[in-house]
């Protein structure tokens, strides 16, 4: 059995990090959630299915979270933390509710079980909660609306905009999932408040908080939160706020804004202008603000009229009050969308804003040219205005390098050139996108010289905005493609075809620092959104060609819910899935979820049947349906032969089994090539063999350990050894089950997971005391000290490695007792026990001077060393 702490001088496995995490924990959980995702595009009977599958593989045991009480430790973020409340009966869970003392503590009761809410009404009738609790039930998407308008009366604002939690998705009486440190959250479908409770709120808009207030704005119930409201000020701000997600309600917030002023100010360019400099920061109503125009309001100061009322002005106001703004004033009226803590989305708004400035007819100002920088991902959708600002600023002339749209819109508006005589010349002497885009449409709008031009390059490279002028034509060769820059990826992905096959086929991530998600999420949604925004490549298309196939996945489950594309991506998914799904049979799901984190290839590619996937569906099959079977079958046979390759590939594997005389395979190499391939068959002929060769399955997880921690993956050992403890113990093999709790303590520990890992060494030993086995019984209690120690539980650990120390002396292993000295010496030391912790490192020495193991005896000795200045150094 291996032993995280046979290894003293190994002070982490090789699969941790130096912030106590496995390595590839997080990158686990990135890649189960990805799946998760995909199982849910299929039909409802085969996406449970699949979900089931995934929940039983390695993969989903290398994501199973940290403890909150070992993250809170090891990040030391200082934060609160509410301990996960256990399921209280029905009868005592609204006492218990009532006396909590923090909204967090109600939170973690309503989590942990699913709530009787008829039981919770009446309750409140009888005797109405308080406001902490009132607050906690209040969050939750699944209160009744009669019971949420209940507990708003009488009226608290504070337990008011705790309704803005909905928008987060609380559990729901099906119960809480167990949250995820290194998981974003999952997307929350769209929530909208009753309409009971938005007449409660109504009338006390001027109370509530930004969240809400932004809840409470939906696209088609604008008008009447508008005209509600006494705070328009505060309405505002909380539009301002708005995330990608929520555009539609900013739009649709200033469009009803600015049908309510045409309706009252009509076509009076002063009344326009007096409303745009008053209205963003006014403390009162719209009908306040309307009815006051015309009256000075006391102890403001002059202010520049915002852009984002002015847009709204109808063209010939809109023309007439900019004319009256010289550059600061226009400055300052678009300050809102300019200033860092300005509004979130502004280039959205500013670029719309710029659109319809255009479109009145106003003349092209530089200040207008300047705010390019902030809305630039708009002009593709407005290239009339960068048309329009085309000359003023460098800032647009940049854009039009890498945006094609753009640039040839540009290029529209400007005065034809004549055919050039010498293209290569021309182009070296109009080096600029736009005047590059003129050459090159005049000289060969159709039929681009593509040998010419890589002959050229490859004599005198070509300028960079030429080359990104080339890269949006049909046909360019790889040569010239190749000279671009790939950073950012997105830049490339929108010129044409073959560059956005270039760039999808760039999205891994050479970062070894990443291990197992080989690419940069931020860089795969850009990548991919700009491809299907430019419509270079149909979605089949970038399935077939983006790679790793986990990218294309990550995508798709990060798509807003209103997001106007995610429909036809995701039927694209659902139909190659469906697809391949029902190819394959039971077992698709576990040879996805073992291949998806280290596959490189495309989507298609990964799901494309692969040698041996028969196997693991007919081993899948006999698993779920397990049949007496005469000893002539071949399923017997089958696992007998994966019995003899298993033992002979891990001969191969353990430390000096590279002998001649070990069988099978003809080097280490070979043996670790087999296990790599046939990993993904091994759990499910353990899940066959449980029934059919009892002893295999018990068998694997002690033969695999160090297999599995040599490929950094002993998470998957969790499954392994669970399964032989349920076999051991079916079939009344004592030794067995002890052994398989030991492997589920040895890959706990090593995933530092040692909360769980405690009662799991505790169980093992307990199991292993009634065999008689000192030695493996003095192997878990090391183990057991080990979680103790890390645990910081000083004494426990050290009766721990007492108890190991004597059984190794008793068994006759003086090499592991000198182990365990060493270890209760450093837990000594750390208990603040010195002397005791100095007699046993003497211990140590004394034994490995003994045993004449050198490397250790001179480790022991300066330990000894340390330990004797430290006490020396103690004051007396």
């Amino acid at each position: 059995m291996a032993n995280p702490a046979e290894n003293s001088g190994r002070t982490r496995s090789a699969a941790t990090s130096g912030h106590g995490r496995t390595r590839t924990a997080s990158d686990a959980a990135e890649h189960l959630s990805r799946l998760q995702w995909a199982a849910t595009l299929l039909p409802p009977a085969e996406a449970a299915r699949a979900a089931a599958e995934l929940a039983a593989t390695g993969l989903a045991a290398a994501a199973v979270p940290f403890l909150p009480a070992e993250r809170d430790e090891s990040e030391g973020d200082g934060g609160r933390h509410t301990p996960p409340a256990v399921r209280l009966p029905d009868e005592r869970l609204i006492p218990v509710l009532r006396a909590a003392a923090t909204v967090e503590a109600c939170d973690a009761l309503l989590d942990a079980a699913p709530v009787d809410w008829d039981a919770v009404a009446a309750a409140h009738a009888l005797e109405p909660f308080g406001r902490t609790p009132s607050r906690g039930l209040i969050a939750r998407r699944d209160c009744p609306d009669a019971l949420t308008a209940a507990l708003l009366t009488p009226w608290h604002p504070q337990v008011a905009n705790r309704l803005a939690a909905r928008q987060k998705a609380r559990p729901s009486a099906a119960g809480r999932p167990p949250a995820r440190w290194h998981a974003p959250p999952p997307l929350a479908p769209p929530y909208e408040l009753p309409d009971t409770v938005r007449h409660l709120l109504l009338p006390r808009l001027s109370q509530l908080r930004v969240p809400l207030l932004r809840l409470l704005l939906t696209a088609d119930k604008t008008r009447e939160v508008v005209r509600a409201t006494t705070r328009l000020d505060r309405l505002v701000a909380a539009v301002d706020r708005c995330d990608r997600n929520h555009v539609k309600k900013m739009h649709a917030f200033w469009d009803t804004v600015g049908a309510e002023l045409r309706a009252a100010l009509e076509e009076d360019p002063t009344a326009w202008r007096t409303a745009a400099e008053r209205l963003p920061r006014h403390q009162g109503s719209l009908r306040q603000l309307l009815d006051g125009l015309g009256e000075p309001v006391p102890g403001s100061r002059r202010r520049s009229p915002d852009l984002r009322v002015l847009a709204q002005a109808p063209p010939k106001v809109l023309a007439a009050v900019l004319a009256g703004l010289d550059d600061k004033a226009l400055e300052g009226a678009a300050e809102a969308f300019t200033r860092p803590n300005g509004v979130r989305m502004g280039g959205e708004l500013l670029g719309a804003a710029l659109a319809r400035v255009e479109r009145a007819g106003v003349p092209p100002r530089r200040v207008f040219a300047r705010w390019a920088h902030t809305c630039s991902y708009a002009w593709e959708r407005e290239p009339a205005v960068a048309a329009w600002l085309y000359g003023l600023d460098g800032r647009v002339d940049r854009l039009a390098r890498t945006h094609p749209r753009l640039r040839r819109r540009i290029a529209a508006a400007q005065p034809e050139r004549p055919a050039a005589t010498d293209l290569v010349a021309e182009l070296r002497a109009n080096p600029g996108p736009v005047q590059a885009q003129l050459v090159l449409d005049a000289t060969c709008a159709d039929d681009t010289p593509w040998t010419r031009l890589v002959e050229a390059h490859t004599a005198e490279p070509l300028p960079e905005s030429v080359l990104w002028v080339l890269a949006a034509r049909p046909g360019i060769p790889t040569a010239l493609l190749g000279a671009l820059p790939t950073e950012p990826l997105s830049n490339l992905a929108g010129q044409g075809p073959e560059a956005a096959r270039m760039a999808l086929a760039n999205l891994p991530d050479p970062n070894p620092a990443h291990n197992l998600l080989h690419y940069n999420p931020a860089i795969v949604r850009s990548t991919i959104h700009e491809v299907r925004s430019t419509g270079v490549l149909d979605d089949r298309t970038v399935l077939a060609t983006a790679r790793p196939a986990g990218a294309v996945l990550l995508y798709g489950s990060g798509l807003s819910p209103d997001a106007p594309d995610r429909g036809s991506w995701n039927a694209a998914c659902a139909k190659l899935l469906t697809d391949a799904a029902s190819r394959s049979g039971p077992g698709f799901w576990h040879l996805l979820a073992n291949r998806l984190p280290t596959f490189k290839g495309t989507l298609p590619e990964l799901l494309a049947p692969q040698p041996g996937d028969a196997t693991v569906a007919w081993l899948y099959e006999l698993a779920e349906n397990p049949v007496e079977l005469p000893q002539a079958d071949p399923v017997p046979a089958l696992l007998e032969r994966y019995e003899t390759q298993v033992r002979a590939a891990i001969a191969h594997v353990r430390p000096g089994a590279d002998a001649p005389s070990a069988p099978g395979f003809p080097d280490r190499e070979a043996a670790l090539h087999w296990l790599d391939c046939e990993w993904a068959t091994l759990p499910v002929v353990a899940r066959v063999a449980s029934t059919l060769r009892p002893g295999l399955t018990i068998e694997l997880p002690r033969l695999l350990d160090r297999y599995l921690d040599s490929r950094g993956r002993i998470a998957e050992l969790i499954p392994l050894a669970e399964m032989a403890r349920q076999t051991a113990a079916r079939v009344g093999d004592r030794q067995g089950e002890a052994l398989a709790w030991a492997n589920l303590g040895v890959a706990l520990n090593r995933l530092r997971r040692y909360d769980e890992a405690v009662p799991v060494n505790e169980q093992a030993r307990a199991l292993m005391s009634r065999t008689g086995d000192h030695d493996r019984e003095g192997r878990i209690s090391r183990n057991l000290g080990t979680a103790l120690w890390s645990l910081r539980r000083y004494s426990e650990a050290i009766a721990a490695y007492d108890r190991a120390r004597i059984l190794f002396r008793g068994a006759g292993l003086p090499v592991r007792e000198g182990n365990v000295c060493r270890d209760l010496a450093r837990t000594l030391r750390d208990a603040g026990r010195m002397a005791e912790a100095a007699a046993a490192c003497r211990e140590a020495v004394a034994l490995f001077r003994k045993t004449g193991r050198d490397r250790e005896l001179g480790e022991a000795k300066r330990e000894l060393s340390r330990l004797t200045l430290a006490a020396s150094a103690r004051p007396r």
